[in-house]
């Protein structure tokens, strides 16, 4: 019955949409439009023109990994949200695909909000929220659209499947769908009517008809006012609650921005539906990455079983200055979860990152005071110390006292950074035991700092111009090796050659 219906709904999807290409033209225009590459990136996922933002999906299709992402095609500002879409073979080399959902229907107008990415029946599937502003009051609801060849994206005729959430909120997005048994379930992140965050829980047979279930979670009061983009995955048998959260206040060096994305640990019992030892609170929600600017990840588990991850460099109401060329925003590197033996989760670039690499600029052991030219804006460093005893500071210099800073405390075991300004630092506790390492990405404009393992990770944007200057400082001397890497995100000359045979002038063809 549910394999019927997924196909009733797919036959009977708008057709205006089954045959509109004009968002697969607009896509094709767009490599024509000149964008200034200043602070631009090479190897992290942007978008052609526009801005991006939340990750929106994140799944594996037709040997391809597809990453979905919220999206303003026009300029660099936050508009009508449409997802757009990039696909790799390998996590690293990115192609851009064009927007997978456009808002054009009434329960959309202003947005396709973040959402889920799946695989059912053979179908690229989405699930997304519908945004619409009336009156100064806003109505979000949960979509569906299906494709079978990850480009056309046909929305279910009888969208939205939830048209209003169950207390009468009107934050109410990002459905997270996952089956387990014989069920469908649906995570959706909401408020209570008192501003405290919270998630509302359905389930469903057929993904089509959703039954509301229970508020499986909420805030007590410490825990912010708006949940976004929950998620749920299950790591050597624990399962794991990530939340977006808005709204925490901060405590001393921890949630220092005004979002912060974390996760719980406990276990999630289907027949009660509820999370075991899992208090929910700033006591044990854990900062996923304690850097300025990293929001609203996504997940996935790959075809070999890793666990990866994907975020949302950016930082909402706060101004870019790449914004007046015309875009804005970037996704971090994909990265691998592991769960250590004390219930934290440890995060790292993904192994297929080494594929950046295209030479060895540095490999060299350094003195404190001592400094080399970084030779460009898009480079990778690996900084090893044998001993974890001493004090270690890395800064990156440019123009006339501008700097960002790296700095390990042996005594007082933190490790922190500082991009100046005001609010520029961030901390956080780290204990190495024998030697100190870290991998640090810079990419024209972000950073994103590994310590150790993964046991803490910092993501950062920064704006050096000119040549950057790497001092060593500290107390000890460190090997460090810099690579150069490589462009890996742009268009594919065979998909836009396909995209124009197959779709766009067939279609014009018929139209004649």
């Amino acid at each position: 019955m549910e394999v019927v219906l997924w196909l009733i709904g797919l036959c009977l999807a708008s057709a205006e949409f089954a045959h509109d290409y004009a968002h697969i033209e607009a896509f094709l225009e767009q490599k024509k439009f000149p964008v200034r590459r200043k602070y631009r990136p090479m190897y992290h996922i942007v978008a052609p023109v526009g801005w991006v933002g939340y990750p929106a999906g994140f799944v594996f299709y037709k040997s391809l990994f597809h990453v979905f992402y919220q999206y303003h095609p026009y300029n660099g500002a936050w508009a009508a949200t449409h997802w757009g879409h990039v696909a790799s073979k390998n996590l690293v080399d990115w192609k851009h695909y064009p927007a997978a959902l456009v808002p054009k229907d009434y329960y959309e107008k202003h947005g396709c909000l973040a959402g889920s990415a799946l695989i059912h029946n053979r179908y690229l599937t989405l699930f997304y929220s519908g945004h619409v502003i009336s009156n100064n009051a806003t109505t979000q609801t949960q979509n569906v659209a299906i494709s079978a060849d990850a480009i056309m994206f046909r929305k279910y005729l009888y969208n939205p499947v939830i048209r209003t959430p169950p207390f009468g909120v009107g934050d109410f997005r990002n459905p997270k769908v996952w089956r387990y048994s014989q069920h469908w379930y649906m995570m959706v992140g909401s408020a209570t009517p008192d501003y405290h965050g919270k998630i509302e829980l359905y389930t469903s047979t057929d993904m089509f008809s959703w039954n509301f279930n229970k508020t499986l979670a909420h805030s007590f009061g410490d825990m912010g006012y708006m949940w976004e983009s929950p998620d749920i995955i299950d790591i050597d048998g624990l399962d794991v609650l990530i939340l977006s959260v808005q709204g925490i206040e901060p405590d001393g060096f921890r949630f220092r921005n005004s979002y912060q994305t974390g996760y719980l640990v406990g276990k999630f019992n289907y027949k009660s539906l509820e999370f075991e030892d899992m208090e929910i609170s700033t006591t044990t929600f854990h900062e996923l990455d304690h850097g300025h600017d990293f929001y609203a990840a996504k997940t996935m588990v790959a075809p070999d079983g890793r666990r990866l991850l994907i975020g949302w460099i950016g930082s909402m109401n706060v101004e870019v200055k790449e914004a007046k060329n015309g875009w804005a925003h970037m996704l971090t590197l994909v990265r691998e979860l592991q769960l250590d033996r004390y219930g934290a989760i440890r995060m790292y670039p993904v192994r297929e990152t080494t594929k950046l690499r295209s030479e060895i600029l540095e490999s060299a052991w350094y003195s404190p005071g001592e400094s080399f030219r970084a030779g460009y804006k898009s480079f990778e460093i690996q900084l090893n110390a044998t001993t974890a005893l001493r004090d270690i500071n890395l800064s990156f210099e440019w123009g006339v006292g501008n700097q960002f800073k790296i700095g390990y405390s042996a005594d007082h075991r933190y490790i922190g950074i500082d991009r100046g300004g005001h609010d520029g630092v961030r901390r956080a506790d780290w204990c190495p035991l024998e030697s100190v390492n870290l991998r640090i990405f810079i990419d024209s404009s972000s950073v994103e700092l590994y310590c150790g393992f993964g046991e803490v990770v910092f993501t950062s944007r920064i704006y050096p111009y000119g040549l950057v200057n790497v001092r060593v400082g500290g107390e000890t001397n460190v090997h460090i090796t810099q690579y150069k890497l490589r462009r890996s995100i742009g268009h594919d000359k065979f998909l836009l050659k396909e995209l124009k045979n197959h779709y766009v002038n067939k279609y014009k063809a018929k139209k004649v």
